[in-house]
């Protein structure tokens, strides 16, 4: 069997998935106490909500909400483990898993490896960021991990200087990478990460890679 090492879960990330169920099944748990004080404020004390509450019993109440709690808290755990970059490295390949989504590269087709503040990079021999993720793995275990098995590790982005600020109408792109990059600047700016990190892939299949600082957006691109 060939020697692999396994990257998952970050420190917090398996606090999260470890604490989640009992967390919310303890909160579900004292909700009649946390009603008895709710009772206490003016306003709230005859709401229709309370009252019904209030009209059953305080320990099957407890234990229907614990119940609740300990699902929603499964869910929550089920969520954080889905979305973790979790990744298999052997000197032969890298295998990734995320988001219920799996892809894996060659050693022979990685040109690059670095930690971008807290993204796992890897860059392929066609200069492409073939993955951009995020990780609470600490930078120094992932270089010594990914140098144990001969990848090219880099301390920076060998592209750095490459990046531009973008502004609008830029004449390095195309009307059509320049409307998805106008998209994608306004869902910075509206906080929308989900629909930021999915315009990125649509760029990352034009040749187009982003950085971001705060709500800018610096930009390079490789021949198609």
């Amino acid at each position: 069997m060939k020697n692999t090492s396994v990257i998952g879960l970050g420190f917090v990330e398996k606090l999260l998935v470890g604490i989640g169920p009992i967390l919310m099944g303890a909160i579900g748990w004292f909700i009649p106490r946390l009603l008895e004080l709710l009772k206490k404020l003016p306003f709230l004390a005859e709401a229709r909500v309370i009252e019904l509450l209030d009209s059953f019993n305080p320990v099957w109440v407890s234990i229907i909400c614990m119940c609740i709690g300990l699902i929603a808290g499964i869910l929550f755990s089920l969520t954080i483990y889905s979305e973790a970059l979790k990744m298999r490295i052997s000197s032969e390949d890298i295998h990734v898993s995320k988001d219920d989504q799996v892809k894996q590269i060659a050693r022979a087709n990685v040109k690059a490896v670095y930690a971008d503040q807290r993204q796992v990079v890897v860059i392929d021999q066609a200069d492409r960021e073939w993955l951009c993720e995020l990780s609470d793995i600490p930078p120094s275990k992932l270089k010594d991990t990914f140098l144990f098995h001969d990848f090219p590790w880099v301390d920076h982005d060998p592209y750095e200087p490459e990046y531009k600020l973008w502004k609008l109408e830029d004449e390095r792109f195309n009307s059509s990478a320049n409307a998805i990059l106008y998209e994608r600047r306004n869902a910075l700016r509206d906080g929308d990460k989900k629909k930021a990190k999915h315009l990125r892939k649509d760029l990352n299949e034009l040749g187009i890679f982003v950085k971001d600082q705060g709500e800018e957006q610096y930009v390079r691109s490789i021949k198609q």
